[in-house]
């Protein structure tokens, strides 16, 4: 039996209440293969605030959709940020992405482990290496600057450090928002596990 979320501290925004700006907004990750957004959490809590989910969330489609980073190293990366912020929404989230990605279900319990798991080859233990350090110090040592260097080139870099960014800060939001999982999100959660929140949780009835 599933454990549900605690409730979310801002309610999801209904059909009927929805503006055009609302739509609009939702509708930049509309599209063939990709996911349902009338029923996706985090697209319609964020909606409250149309102007910041705009901007935000064309950042966040250009990340999945048109950088230069390798998607699978991107995946990792996603995964690894989420893991150690304990960003237990876009954790769960991203095993539904990854898998639609080609990531089988074996790199998760590697991804939790980081750098240190023998699972991973030279260069995504490095992309693992430099996700730890730009989350937990807001830099990168030359070491690794130099290391990433060896296999992808300066704007390669930067879209990773944004990536890096962008879903340490997404992860936040949600923790914050608490924004609940869906229960496609929530079986994939019961599989591979999730990270637990920071902070204390009620449990829902």
């Amino acid at each position: 039996m599933m454990q549900r979320d605690p409730p979310a501290r801002i309610g999801r925004i209904a059909p009927e209440q929805k503006t055009d700006d609302m739509r609009d907004t939702i509708a930049l990750f509309a599209g063939p293969g990709r996911i349902n957004v009338d029923e996706n959490h985090v697209l319609n809590t964020l909606v409250h605030h149309p102007d910041l989910a705009r901007h935000f969330l064309l950042f966040n489609r250009y990340l999945l959709m048109s950088s230069t980073l390798p998607v699978r190293l991107r995946q990792i990366a996603i995964m690894r940020v989420a893991w150690i912020s304990k960003a237990r929404y876009v954790w769960s989230s991203h095993l539904r992405t990854s898998l639609r990605n080609g990531l089988s279900g074996e790199e998760f319990e590697p991804v939790k482990e980081g750098e240190t798991s023998p699972y991973w080859n030279t260069e995504e233990r490095i992309i693992l290496r430099a996700t730890d350090q730009a989350t937990e110090n807001s830099d990168l040592d030359d070491a690794t600057w130099q290391a990433l260097s060896g296999f992808l080139s300066q704007q390669q870099i930067m879209d990773f450090l944004f990536t890096v960014g962008a879903y340490a800060l997404l992860g936040m939001a949600c923790n914050a928002l608490r924004i609940e999982r869906e229960d496609a999100l929530l079986e994939l959660a019961e599989r591979y596990g999730a990270p637990r929140m920071q902070y204390h949780e009620q449990k829902a009835d």
